[in-house]
C-alpha cells in the first residue's frame, strides 16, 4: 500500500524540482532571443515577468478560444479531436500577437522586433525538441540492432 504513495511522492518532488529548472531555461531562451535580435539583453526578472504575463494572457486567450470552437464544433456536429486540431491552429496567431505586444510594451521596442523574438523562440524550442527526438531516434535504433 506504501508503495504507489512513495512513486507519487517521488514524481510530485521530481515535478517541483524540475519547475526552477524550467523556468531557467525559458528565461535563458529569451534573453538568447533578444541577443540574436539585436535587442539589449534584458535582466533575469525582466526576462521572467515577460514571459509570466506572455504566459498568462496566453492562457486567458486560449481558454476562450477553446471554448468557443468546442462550442462551434459542438454546433456543427464535428468530433472533439477536429476542436483540439483548430484550437492548436489558431492559438499559434494568437501567441505570436500576445508576445510581441507584451514585448513591445513591456520592453519599449517596435512591435516587428517583438514578432522577430517570438519567431527566434519558436525556432529555439523547435530545435530543442529535434534535438531530442534525433537522440530519442538513435538510442531506439542501436537498441534495435544489438
Amino acid at each position: 500500500m506504501a508503495q504507489p504513495l512513495l512513486i507519487l511522492l517521488g514524481c510530485c518532488t521530481c515535478v517541483v524540482l524540475l519547475i526552477p529548472v524550467l523556468m531557467f531555461l525559458l528565461t535563458f531562451i529569451y534573453r538568447w532571443s533578444c541577443v540574436l535580435c539585436g535587442l539589449p539583453k534584458p535582466g533575469v526578472t525582466v526576462a521572467a515577468g515577460i514571459m509570466f504575463v506572455s504566459w498568462v494572457a496566453f492562457v486567458l486567450a486560449v481558454s476562450l478560444l477553446r471554448a468557443a470552437v468546442h462550442a462551434a464544433c459542438d454546433a456543427a456536429r464535428l468530433p472533439p479531436w477536429e476542436a483540439s486540431i483548430i484550437t492548436f491552429l489558431l492559438a499559434l496567431p494568437i501567441d505570436l500577437l500576445i508576445s510581441a505586444g507584451v514585448e513591445a510594451g513591456l520592453m519599449g521596442v517596435r512591435f516587428g522586433k517583438g514578432v522577430e523574438v517570438w519567431y527566434t523562440q519558436r525556432l529555439i524550442h523547435l530545435a530543442i525538441v529535434v534535438a531530442i527526438v534525433l537522440a530519442a531516434s538513435v538510442v531506439y535504433l542501436i537498441q534495435q540492432f544489438v
